[in-house]
């Protein structure tokens, strides 16, 4: 396996964030160095976004992770917007070809095969709680695979708008999930559990129903107090961090031309949490 160093011709690759996590470094590099490539691969922390895109240009950076809070900000700011990610609205992946940044979206292929490692979607009505980029992906994955999404939020105008775009089905507001029990899918595409804030949760434990699939976005911490919560009720549970590794092999691919070493990927990530 290729040392980790940096040289002149080195390509840097990054991803920004109100919070930035060390996993997406993690899972990156060592694909990079499994595959003996010239790539590294940085977090940064972000308050202006828009310096932040200029600053891709201007240092050449080859591609981007975009994470919460601005996966539908940086729309503005980019040159070009693949069909896929302006169907969502949202874009989680910035890819820089001689200073034109073009913007993607890999959060739903990364829900969608998380989802599928547990359970067909085909047919589901899958519990959603939130209306941000994320929320957006996992809504349009659940509706190219057959499922079927009922959305709530925090917000309601912004739960309204989701439901407008895709055609859904309205809940209502988070405190009115409560009163859901026949589902076949639960997800938390909201920060609620993130660190440093980990004791928090979006479900009460009345929703958590025996044998249910329960996804959570967040993975930083890796085990949220809502998995913990979930497989105590019996519920088949997947983590945030099964989502990233899975749409973390899109980027790289997009990134470097080359095929995404997963097994290396998820070693990295499982001895990191």
């Amino acid at each position: 396996m290729k040392e980790f160093s940096i040289g002149d011709k080195t390509k840097l690759c990054g991803s920004i964030a109100s919070r930035p996590s060390k996993l997406g470094p993690i899972i990156h590099n060592a694909a990079y160095r499994a595959l003996d490539l010239d790539f590294v691969y940085m977090a940064f922390g972000v308050t202006d976004l828009k310096k932040a895109i200029e600053g891709v240009r201007g240092l050449g950076i080859r591609g981007l992770g975009v994470s919460m809070p601005f996966k539908q900000e940086v729309i503005q700011y980019l040159d070009q917007i693949d069909e896929t990610a302006r169907t969502i609205g949202a874009v989680n992946t910035i890819c820089n070809e001689n200073g034109k940044l073009t913007g993607y979206n890999s959060d739903w292929i990364g829900a969608v095969r998380a989802l599928e490692e547990k359970t067909s979607i085909d047919g589901k009505k899958v519990v959603l709680v939130g209306a941000g980029g994320v929320a957006r992906a996992i809504v349009y994955g659940v509706k190219k695979k057959g499922g079927r999404t009922v959305v709530f939020n925090r917000t309601l105008e912004k739960a309204k708008q989701l439901v407008a775009d895709f055609g859904i089905e309205l809940g209502g507001g988070v405190e009115e999930v409560s009163r859901e029990k026949d589902y076949d899918i639960l997800i938390n595409a909201t920060s609620v559990g993130s660190h440093p804030n980990i004791g928090d949760r979006i479900f009460p434990d009345s929703v958590l129903k025996p044998g249910k699939v329960v996804l959570d976005v967040v993975f930083n911490p890796p085990e949220t107090a809502l998995i913990k919560a979930a497989r105590s009720a019996g519920c088949s549970t997947i983590p945030g961090y099964r989502m990233l590794v899975h749409q973390a092999l899109f980027q790289f691919e997009l990134y470097t031309g080359q095929k995404a070493p997963f097994e290396v990927m998820e070693k990295a990530l499982l001895a990191t949490i």
